[in-house]
């Protein structure tokens, strides 16, 4: 110890211990005062954050919103193209050329309401690709109509076979309008998901600063414990302002660890509504996909449908002839009389009408299935409606039949419909044909993992299936279960089904968000209730309860 500390020591004993207290008071403010930086850059920090999450979902509703009325456009589009279609059903020109007149109107009362609001409330450096997308849809649109008017004209000829070769490139032409309009929206969902990507970067950032905060916070702490320590051996009668101290910083850093927690829940919020935004699009992908296959077969269905009419007929006027010139003819010439042998003329007028009959009970199954398949389609309808529960069942069924039928060596998985009598539902009916896709592809695949695990006569012993039950529940509400007889779930597995990214499936069959949706969709969107049941190695039941009328929400 140098000799000039020890002098001070036995002159000014009271001196020095005061100034060796002190110096550890002064080193106490200094944390103290970096206590009140650091929360306060933290505060500052959360409401930075706050104000990019509100900001983000603004901006997302927003472009939300738009992509909701720019669907609207499809169905407009396919009102402008459904008379030239429809003119050879009805054989009203007048009629269809009226109601194009009033679709082209509405298409194009609601086109020009869009591109004004892209071109007034949309940065210039974002909507100059989405006009030329406009651009290119309003050509299209123009084309198909100068179709549907030449094929007016040839009916107006009486020249319906050409109107009918007309009607393939007035259909190319509407393939051509879908294309552009599909460019646009997918155009439009880039430019959502590039500002929450922008967003969440953005909050990212200011997280980093947040984990530095904490550090340092979390550093301070063990420094202030250590010279509280200190201060304990140097002060005793300062020991209370020590404790009320430190509980000060305690509670700061409680503050700040909720804070991180808030923190992370926003983020966490932000992951899941960017999932949610892509399983939407992928569903409206497939409606529009669904959408477009059933109008490109409906088209030409209609056709042979419309004209099966005029050929039976035409058929039954040719054997009716041929009847009347046996009847007065019935001794006809020797080459007549070998010619009817030979092609068995008594047959052929027999079978030609069970032919005609076939065809026509033919063309009526296809044009059933494009309409199930039209149904399943509605996947981007935002508003409320009255269905048919049943119908969105078998249209969900219809587009997962290629994994129920028979594959060899396994037999087809059996689904046993056991449904109620029940009344229409209000309901979103796109979001539930979501929920019926999820839950019964899930069942699907139960199976066929339990499939490969036996063989074929085991299989043929317990054959897969699915049972579907519905019925009403006080008056009120309507029950939807749906069991199959697969492998089931554990039960440390059945708590955590409709937890957000949890999944049993290996890495890249699944995502962890089909089930958390769909539970969202039941619960928050129709106010009902999802539940499993499961026992392992016999089965699972996803049972639905929603209400017939629903409360909307103000």
């Amino acid at each position: 110890m140098p000799t000039s500390v020890i002098f001070l020591k036995k002159k000014f004993p009271t001196f020095v211990q005061w100034f060796s207290i002190a110096k550890w008071q002064y080193i106490y403010y200094a944390l103290a005062a970096f206590d009140l930086l650091t929360v306060s850059s933290s505060l500052y920090l959360n409401h930075r954050i706050m104000d990019i999450y509100t900001q983000s979902i603004v901006v997302n509703h927003e472009w939300a919103v738009r992509l909701e009325r720019y669907s609207e456009l499809g169905q407009l589009l396919a009102d402008v193209n459904a008379p030239g279609n429809d003119v050879f059903d009805s054989q009203d020109v007048e009629m269809e050329s009226k109601k194009l007149a009033i679709a082209q109107d509405n298409f194009e009362q609601k086109f020009n309401s869009i591109k004004q609001e892209l071109q007034t409330q949309v940065d210039p450096a974002q909507v100059e690709k989405l006009l030329k997308d406009l651009d290119s849809v309003q050509a299209a649109t123009t084309e198909m109509i100068a179709e549907a008017k030449l094929i007016f004209s040839y009916f107006r000829q009486n020249q319906p076979e050409m109107a009918g070769k007309r009607m393939a490139t007035m259909d190319r032409q509407y393939h051509k309008v879908n294309k552009a309009l599909a460019i646009f929206r997918r155009n439009v969902s880039q430019i959502q998901q590039h500002l929450l990507q922008q967003e969440k970067v953005a909050a990212n950032v200011f997280r980093y600063y947040e984990f530095a905060i904490a550090s340092a916070m979390l550093l301070m702490v063990a420094s202030v414990t250590f010279y509280g320590h200190q201060l304990a051996q140097k002060m005793k009668s300062d020991a209370q302002e020590k404790e009320n101290s430190i509980t000060e910083l305690q509670e700061a850093e409680t503050l700040l660890r909720e804070q991180t927690q808030q923190l992370q829940l926003t983020l966490d919020n932000l992951q899941k509504a960017q999932l949610q935004l892509v399983q939407s699009e992928k569903m409206s992908s497939l409606g529009e996909l669904v959408a477009g296959v059933a109008h490109e077969i409906n088209n030409p269905v209609n056709f042979i449908h419309g004209n099966l009419t005029y050929l039976q007929d035409y058929a039954n006027s040719l054997l009716a002839f041929i009847r009347l010139y046996q009847k007065f003819y019935p001794k006809a010439p020797a080459e007549i009389q070998a010619e009817a042998e030979e092609m068995d003329l008594d047959f052929l007028q027999q079978d030609l009408v069970k032919i005609l009959n076939s065809m026509k009970i033919g063309t009526d199954r296809i044009r059933e299935i494009v309409l199930s398949l039209r149904n399943f389609s509605r996947m981007d309808e935002a508003d409320f409606k009255t269905v048919d529960i049943h119908q969105g069942i078998d249209s969900t069924l219809l587009i997962l039949q290629h994994r129920l039928k028979a594959r060899s060596p396994y037999p087809a998985i059996e689904v046993i419909k056991d449904y109620g009598n029940l009344p229409e539902v209000e309901c979103y009916p796109g979001q539930l044909n979501q929920v019926f896709m999820n839950i019964l592809s899930n069942a699907i695949d139960a199976m066929e993992e339990q499939n490969s695990q036996r063989t074929v006569a085991e299989i043929k012993a317990k054959p897969s299936q699915i049972t579907i039950r519905t019925s009403v529940i006080d008056s009120q509400s309507v029950e939807i279960a749906i069991a199959d007889n697969g492998v089931g779930i554990p039960e440390n597995i059945q708590q955590r089904i409709f937890d957000p990214f949890f999944t049993t499936k290996p890495v890249g069959k699944g995502t962890g968000m089909g089930m958390s949706i769909s539970y969202q969709i039941i619960t928050e969107k129709h106010r009902g209730k999802l539940t499993c049941f499961s026992t392992l190695g016999e089965g699972t039941e996803f049972v639905i309860q929603i209400p017939i009328q629903q409360q909307l929400q103000k």
